[in-house]
């Protein structure tokens, strides 16, 4: 039998990151057993999020029951339901792992008895070599981190685009998480199936990172999907909708296709801004569109305009930086992700990389390279644009030989990665940036 289901309930393990655990929820639902069984997906989905955001205590048969099932929290026929997809959850978690577990990494359980999900994390070879190596020599510490995260991150190609934007987790302050708190419980008293609607939104909100990770996407925007047609008038499904929408088109390398995603995408945005005008999230997703569509001015606006709404919503602050990039705006990229920002808001943030991007757009080189060196030690995934935007740093330095094993490790590990995909569509109005990259690349 697979030894990944024979860890006892009371078993002490040690504990993994948030980040590795979502690693592992994005591999999990992206099975073709959870694929068929959407709302498995969306249980498992709302339970992990649930946890890591804090909320572990809330996760009861009663609140599943609302946030995955839509049943009244009156009566209890919802927490019956629940009680049997537990069990089918328990069953095909257990054939997942049977089928394609092999006793590293991390592990997710939800055990008989309650619905709060435990999390396991065996250490790889890789993470055994790394923990030995922390000694005296800081570059080969970062190399080692980078190997191990690397091994972790290769899900995907068009996941591994976007992991450089992805890290910088922060929980709430306990002052805004009480307002938040606040806020459910007086909105349930109104409409329980807007406070459905709102918890999915947000809980759909905090998967935007890796921010070009197809699947996770996919499972972010049928859960917008369902907060709309739980609430047709909240903002929060058309916002969330429009920038998942309009990250699919800048994927897409179908012209087409883009079309359809853009025009999708700007149905959505525009729909949230008549719905809620003077929402940070509407102006914010609104802005994103916009600079994929390559309209800088006016997606410039929208993003300084979200960020004067919610000046500390890391969330908020992320998709402006994001289109600060693709605006060629790199002043306000670097000021609403600078490391010293006050930050609020659960799940995953892109500050860091996106600090070592606009750091990298303003030719500050140092800043660059501490930037990316620091973020598998913050538990972020190493990524081929990581390695990348290092290498252009370390080739302006005059470090070439840096610049030159860093390219080398890239195009070892990712042999498809699509480089110059990448520098065209992220820098299409930076061409100073997009030449370097492609200048360091042709170079070594």
């Amino acid at each position: 039998m697979n030894k990944s289901n024979d860890l006892l309930v009371n078993q002490h393990v040690e504990q993994p990151s948030p980040e590795l655990i979502r690693e592992a929820l994005s591999r999990i639902v992206s099975s073709d057993g959870f694929q068929a069984s959407p709302r498995l997906t969306q249980f498992l989905t709302y339970i992990v999020e649930e946890s890591l955001s804090g909320r572990s205590t809330q996760i009861r048969g009663k609140a599943i029951a609302v946030e995955v099932y839509g049943r009244r929290i009156d009566g209890t026929g919802g927490q019956n339901l629940v009680r049997v997809e537990a069990r089918r959850l328990r069953r095909l978690l257990h054939q997942f792992y049977e089928d394609h577990w092999d006793g590293n990494g991390v592990r997710i359980f939800v055990d008989p008895g309650g619905y709060k999900p435990r999390f396991s994390f065996e250490p790889t070879i890789e993470d055994r070599t790394s923990s030995e190596l922390k000694s005296d020599n800081p570059v080969g510490r970062w190399r080692s981190r980078q190997l191990l995260h690397a091994g972790l991150g290769v899900l995907a190609l068009v996941a591994v685009l976007g992991i450089w934007m992805s890290q910088d987790n922060r929980e709430v302050v306990p002052t805004t998480r009480s307002i938040e708190q606040a806020e459910r419980v007086a909105l349930g008293e109104q409409s329980l199936t807007r406070l459905q609607a709102v918890n999915l939104a947000d809980q759909a909100r905090g998967m935007f990172f890796p921010v070009f990770d197809v699947k996770r996407q996919q499972i972010a925007l049928g859960m917008f999907q369902h907060a709309r047609e739980l609430d047709p008038a909240l903002s929060d499904g058309y916002a969330g909708s429009a920038q998942v929408l309009a990250i699919l088109a800048v994927l897409s390398p179908d012209e087409a296709q883009r079309d359809d995603l853009f025009n999708q995408a700007s149905e959505m945005s525009g729909k949230a801004l008549e719905l809620s005008p003077s929402d940070a999230w509407a102006n914010g997703a609104n802005g994103w569109v916009l600079a994929v569509k390559n309209q800088p001015n006016e997606a410039l606006k929208y993003a300084r305009m979200s960020v004067e709404l919610a000046p500390k919503d890391g969330h908020i602050l992320d998709v402006a930086g994001m289109t600060a990039i693709l605006a060629n705006a790199p002043e306000l990229a670097a000021e609403v992700s600078n490391p010293e920002r006050p930050k609020s808001g659960s799940g995953r943030f892109g500050a860091r990389n996106i600090w070592g991007v606009s750091q990298l757009m303003l030719g500050n080189y140092e800043s660059v390279v501490e930037a990316f060196q620091g973020a598998p030690a913050a538990g972020a995934p190493v990524s081929a644009p990581s390695l990348l935007f290092q290498a252009v740093a370390y080739d302006q330095l005059g470090n070439s030989e840096e610049a030159r094993r860093l390219v080398a490790e890239m195009r070892r590990t990712w042999p498809e990665f699509p480089s110059e995909f990448l520098a065209g569509r992220i820098f299409h109005n930076d061409v100073n940036t997009r030449n370097l990259i492609l200048e360091t690349l042709s170079r070594y």
